[in-house]
């Protein structure tokens, strides 16, 4: 082997396969340099730098010590060889000895702007912070965008947001091409929050270089946060051309099942589960989209064989999966199993402040003068429908009851509708009273039912209202409360709401009045055909008085459906297919209280069934799984030929001289 042209191709050669991993290449390469050269530094350096990637800090040492010995004064590569065995000790713990062994890099290289980085690295792990900065002030000096970056994550991990971004800005404005350091922007501020300006960097990256699949996944996740559905998807699909990274994949199921395209959904999520079957997040949607689309037995076994993987997915997942299992027991109608994976919820749901300074109530009696705060921490829908287990908690003990200013009046007349009269008072407060004297322990309201031991659905009496509903006596149209849509905010809102358009057909029954149940006009998103009675800033009680003067509710699954059927008064459910777990068909009764009309959706093998929740309930089902703007469809015209019937008996009852009975 020639001496000269040798060796320089084996150095080469190993200095390549170093930088590309290629760990088992590059020590071949630097062994064979050893046994024609064996005290070569630079091949002593290359072992010591392959010793320290693989763990082996100690080994490291001693090959950067020998090459370091080995190595004439004047060696260009000197400097280097004290920078791996700085890493190599800090690595063994040896902080003191790695800071001298840096400083002697910079001795040998003042002016080499990656030393001057390894210098701020060493100096920031040592605690010299103060150092760390001029390390990383020089780096700059002496080279150019990598120094910068590396800069910004040091002002970032020391807390200065504001410094990182305004580097990074003046980064990546300046080198749209670098991918690193836009998307290390981007990074930055979504972190702060800054998601307009992080869209308009993508979109500009994405101009410069429509390759980056990066950008393309990172933009269609932003998308889909902000609520952008349709975007969302094209971009995210785009994305998966370029990269099928399983990421991507997840956020698209996620946003095809916020969509309502449910098919779609279960196909993306099956096939990132198929290309990435570690990954517990993509299961844990999978099995959820299965839930969503009726496929109950399924997402039962999904999340269980999910609960059973080992090693075990993070604790996040794992408290998700638990809470998801719950429902879906729930839905089953396993109460006793659903409540207590229910309770799962409070691993990722921050805490109510009470949590904080009172114990958690077990169902035992109270101290005398000692009361028990309950909490809230869902939905305004949710709540009424578990208001009901306040009551039997206050047969136990005295009870105050914390809801939002919204719920404040309604909540006061707890049990006044059935003449209700527990054993213990009720005391309604708003958050902002909070002061918790008097309090002996605090419990969430969603957890009453498991503490109290609720294992099958009471006999429904109505529970709120400042009386229960009665069957209206008046002259004139039917008067019909109707409520389309939910929160949108609600992540399967596509699927539970329906357009005002799709409602056309409902505002050409004769004989009906239809009336919004939601305060405040809202002329884009509300039919044409409904009034408004209620005021803009009406509370539940104002609503609760409206719902007392109606023959009928129409809802979708939401407040107004939950406080109607509180109040007794009847409520056609619409619910979409495979819907919330209260409606179920393990919750259907035989029979739906007599006060309620019949109705038939065209597809259904019978009349809605009635809930068990509220005994006034029919529950209209959409009778197959299909998109969300031909889901409805049946179960509008069952609406309609329904109350075309009833409008027609109620003429004809009227006409006999009858009351409408």
């Amino acid at each position: 082997m020639n001496a000269i042209t040798g060796r320089a191709g084996l150095l080469a050669r190993g200095q390549v396969a170093l930088r590309a991993g290629d760990m088992a290449g590059a020590r071949a390469c630097f062994a064979t340099m050893l046994g024609f050269w064996p005290d070569d530094p630079d091949a002593l350096h290359g072992l010591a730098c392959i010793a320290l990637a693989l763990g082996r800090a100690d080994r490291a040492i001693s090959l950067a010590g020998r090459a370091r010995l080995v190595a004439p004064p004047d060696h260009p590569h000197l400097a280097h060889y004290h920078e791996v065995l700085a890493r190599a000790l800090l690595a063994c713990g040896h902080r003191e000895a790695a800071r001298a062994a840096i400083r002697a890099a910079c001795l040998h290289r003042p002016d080499d702007g990656a030393i001057m980085l390894a210098l701020a690295e060493i100096m920031e792990r040592t605690g010299d912070l103060a150092a760390a900065e001029a390390a990383h002030a020089r780096a700059v000096m002496l080279s150019s965008v990598a120094a910068r970056v590396a800069q910004a994550r040091f002002w970032w991990r020391r807390g200065r947001g504001e410094a990182a971004l305004a580097q990074m800005r003046h980064v990546a404005g300046n080198a749209l091409h670098d991918g690193v350091a836009v998307h290390e922007l981007v990074g930055m501020l979504l972190a702060h929050g800054y998601r307009a300006e992080a869209e308009t960097v993508l979109r500009q990256r994405l101009a410069h270089d429509g390759g980056d699949g990066q950008a393309r996944a990172t933009l269609g996740a932003l998308l889909f946060a902000t609520g952008r559905l349709r975007p969302a998807a094209t971009m995210l699909r785009a994305a998966l051309r370029h990269d099928p990274a399983p990421e991507s994949a997840n956020n698209l199921g996620l946003t095809l099942m916020a969509l309502g395209d449910m098919a779609q959904a279960r196909a993306v999520l099956a096939n990132a589960c198929h290309s990435q079957p570690d990954d517990a997040r993509i299961a844990l949607n999978h099995a959820t989209a299965l839930f969503e689309s009726g496929e109950h037995a399924q997402a039962r076994a999904a999340y269980e064989a999910l609960l059973a993987r080992s090693p075990a997915p993070d604790a996040a997942t794992l408290a998700r999966a638990r809470f998801n299992l719950g429902v879906t027991r729930l839905a089953e109608g396993d109460l006793a199993q659903g409540w207590a994976l229910w309770e799962s919820r409070h691993r990722f749901m921050p805490p109510h402040p009470a949590a904080q300074r009172l114990p958690r109530w077990q169902g035992q009696a109270l101290p005398s003068g000692r009361r028990l705060l309950v909490t809230m921490g869902q939905g305004l829908g949710d709540a009424v429908h578990f208001l009901r287990y306040v009551l039997p908690a206050a047969r136990r003990v005295p009870v105050v009851l914390e809801v939002p200013p919204a719920l404040h009046r309604l909540a006061a007349t707890l049990g006044q509708a059935a003449g209700d009269r527990a054993l213990h008072h009720i005391e309604i407060i708003t958050p902002d009273k909070n002061d918790y004297q008097g309090m002996a322990c605090q419990c969430d309201l969603f957890s009453l039912p498991m503490l109290l031991g609720v294992h099958a659905v009471a006999p429904f009496r109505p529970y709120l209202g400042q009386e229960a509903w009665r069957q209206q006596n008046h002259v004139g149209p039917l008067r019909v409360g109707l409520c389309h849509a939910g929160n949108a905010a609600y992540r399967f809102d596509s699927r539970r709401s329906i357009a005002a358009e799709a409602l056309a057909a409902l505002g050409q029954v004769e004989g009906v009045t239809f009336i919004a149940l939601r305060p405040g006009r809202n002329p884009a998103l509300d039919p044409a055909f409904m009034q408004y009675e209620l005021a803009e800033d009406a509370d539940l009680l104002e609503t609760s008085r409206l719902i007392a003067t109606l023959d009928l509710v129409i809802s979708v699954d939401t407040l107004a459906a939950h406080l109607a059927g509180a109040m007794g008064c009847p409520v056609w459910l619409l619910s979409r297919f495979g819907g919330d777990w209260r409606w179920a068909g393990a919750f259907d009764a035989d029979r739906a209280a007599g006060l309620c009309p019949p109705v038939c959706v065209p597809g259904a093998s019978s009349l809605a069934p009635g809930s068990r929740w509220y005994d006034s309930v029919r529950v209209l089902r959409q009778p197959a799984l299909q998109q969300p703007d031909r889901a409805w469809q049946p179960v509008i015209a069952g609406l309609v030929t329904a109350l075309q019937g009833w409008v027609r008996q109620r003429r004809r009852l009227d006409g006999d001289g009858f009351e409408l009975g």
